[in-house]
C-alpha cells in the first residue's frame, strides 16, 4: 500500500533476509532488522540454521532450465487434493503399499520435490500446457522392472506367500532416470514464436540454448521439424541417494495430465504420442490390481474408522460434506460439486469415493484424484516462496489448511500407528 511521507510517495516493501549460498559463492543480504544482529553469534547461528534446514540446496537450479535463482518454487510431483493432514498420511500410506516409495516417505520428502521456475511451475501445475515424463528408453526399462516384480508377486501369491515389490532406489533405472518435456498445448505454452532457454554448465558457467515450437508441436532447437528435439535431462545436481527424485512419482503426475489431455486430444508429434502411451502403460502396471486390492483391505482393516469418524464428526468443515478422513467431496449444502473443488484437482473433476462393489478402475481413479492436488490454490494468498520457513515441513503437514491441531490429532495419530505397523510388516515379509 502506498502513502505520502515528506511530500514523497512511499510504499511498504517486504524486508527479507536472503541467506547465503556457499555453493554459488553468494553472500547473505540482510534485512534492516537482521542487520543489527548479524555480528552477534546468535544472529549468525540463526542464519546458518535456516540455510541448513533446507532439504534441497538453493544451488540446485530449475528442474527444467537448470538455471539457479532465488525465485524458484518447490514443485510437488504428488500432492494431496485437500489441505488435510490425515489425507496426506493416507496418500503416503497408499504409495508405500504400492512399494513405489521408501517406507519412510512423506509428501515433503526431497524425492517428491523439484525446484522450478515460477512461470514453468504454474504452467505445468495449474494450466497443464505441458507435462514431464521419462524418455522412451527409461520408460521401457521401468516397465520391464515393474512387470518382473508383478510376476514375482503373482508367483508368491499362488504359493500362498506374501511379497512386496522390491524396487532398489539406489540402482538403475531408478537412481539415474532422466526426463523429457511433452508439450500438450505447444502454442499456448510458447506464444508468438517465443522460446524456452535451457542451460548447460561448462566450467562453472552456464550456457543457454533456445528451443522453439516446431510445426509438428515439438520443442526443438529451431522452428523447423528437422531440428533436434530438446534432449532428455537429469534431475539436477547430485543429491544423497535417499533424496534423488523418484521417477515413479513423476510418472504418476504425468499420467494424470495425459489422461486429462486424452479427454480433449489434439494432434501431437509421433515422439510425444509414444511417450504418452508408454507412460500410461507404466502407470497401469504400477496400479497392479492385486496390490490395489490388498492396499484397500489394509486400509479398511487397520485405519481405525471409528476413531477417525469421531475426530472428524462436527469438528472439521471441509467446504461441505465431510467424508472419509475429513476429505470433503467439495460439495455445497445441496450436494452439488463446487467449482472450487474441481479447481483443486489437476484432473479437472471431482471423483467421489467408490462403493464396496466398485471396479478396479474406479478405485484407481479415486486414488488418482486424491493425489492430483494442485500446488497452486486460487484461494491462497500470493505467498513469497523465498521465505525460508516454507521448508518447515513438519509444521506445514500438521497445520495445513488452517485446521486446529487438536481436531485432527486423533486421525493423525491413528494413521501414524498404521504407518508404524506397515513398516514393521513390510520388513517381516521381506
Amino acid at each position: 500500500m502506498a502513502t505520502i511521507r515528506n511530500n514523497r510517495i512511499s510504499t511498504t516493501l517486504k524486508d527479507t533476509t536472503i541467506v547465503d549460498v556457499p555453493e554459488l559463492s553468494l553472500g547473505a543480504v540482510y534485512s534492516d532488522r537482521d542487520l543489527q544482529s548479524v555480528a552477534s553469534e546468535s544472529g549468525s547461528a540463526s542464519t546458518r540454521a535456516v540455510r541448513e534446514h533446507r532439504k534441497i540446496s538453493r544451488a540446485e537450479g530449475c528442474f527444467i532450465t537448470k538455471r539457479p535463482a532465488f525465485y524458484l518454487e518447490k514443485a510437488y510431483w504428488v500432492n494431496a487434493v485437500r489441505k488435510n493432514a490425515a489425507l496426506r498420511l493416507q496418500i503416503e500410506l497408499f504409495l508405500q503399499n504400492l512399494d513405489i516409495v521408501r517406507q519412510d516417505f512423506t509428501l515433503d520428502a526431497p524425492s517428491n520435490l523439484s525446484p522450478m521456475d515460477r512461470n514453468l511451475h504454474y504452467t505445468l501445475d495449474k494450466l497443464g500446457f505441458f507435462a514431464i515424463t521419462c524418455p522412451r528408453a527409461t520408460l521401457k526399462s521401468l516397465i520391464s522392472l515393474v512387470e518382473r516384480e508383478n510376476l514375482k508377486w503373482q508367483d508368491r501369491a499362488v504359493r500362498g506367500a506374501s511379497y512386496s515389490r522390491d524396487f532398489d532406489f539406489t540402482q538403475p533405472p531408478l537412481i539415474d532416470a532422466t526426463y523429457e518435456i511433452v508439450l500438450l498445448y505447444p502454442h499456448h505454452f510458447l506464444q508468438k514464436g517465443s522460446s524456452l532457454t535451457v542451460f548447460t554448465e561448462d566450467g562453472g558457467k552456464l550456457s543457454g540454448k533456445m528451443y522453439y515450437v516446431s510445426p509438428d508441436g515439438a520443442l526443438r532447437e529451431g522452428p523447423e521439424d528437422d531440428k533436434l528435439r530438446l534432449p532428455a535431462f537429469s534431475s539436477n545436481r547430485a543429491r544423497k541417494p535417499e533424496a534423488v527424485l523418484n521417477p515413479f512419482l513423476v510418472v504418476v503426475n504425468a499420467e494424470i495430465a495425459f489422461r486429462r489431455f486424452k479427454r480433449q486430444p489434439q494432434t501431437l508429434c509421433a515422439e510425444y504420442t509414444e511417450l504418452i502411451d508408454l507412460t500410461i502403460d507404466l502407470a497401469d502396471k504400477i496400479y497392479f490390481k492385486p496390490i490395489i486390492d490388498k492396499a484397500n483391505m489394509i486400509r479398511d482393516k487397520h485405519f481405525l474408522a471409528q476413531a477417525l469418524s469421531q475426530a472428524a464428526e462436527g469438528d472439521v468443515d471441509m467446504e461441505g460434506t465431510v467424508g472419509e478422513l475429513g476429505t470433503g467431496e467439495a460439495m455445497d449444502k445441496y450436494g452439488t460439486v463446487t467449482q472450487r473443488g474441481v479447481k483443486r484437482s489437476r484432473m479437472g473433476i471431482v471423483v467421489k469415493k467408490p462403493g464396496p462393489d466398485a471396479s478396479h478402475d474406479e478405485v484407481v481413479d479415486y486414488n488418482r484424484y486424491l493425489m492430483s492436488g494442485c500446488d497452486y490454490d486460487d484461494d491462497d494468498d500470493d505467498d513469497d516462496e523465498n521465505d525460508d520457513d516454507d521448508d518447515d515441513d513438519e509444521e506445514e503437514a500438521g497445520n495445513n489448511g488452517g485446521l486446529d491441531a487438536g481436531k485432527n490429532a486423533c486421525a493423525v495419530d491413528a494413521f501414524k500407528k498404521v504407518q508404524q505397523w506397515q513398516v514393521t510388516d513390510h520388513h517381516c515379509r521381506r
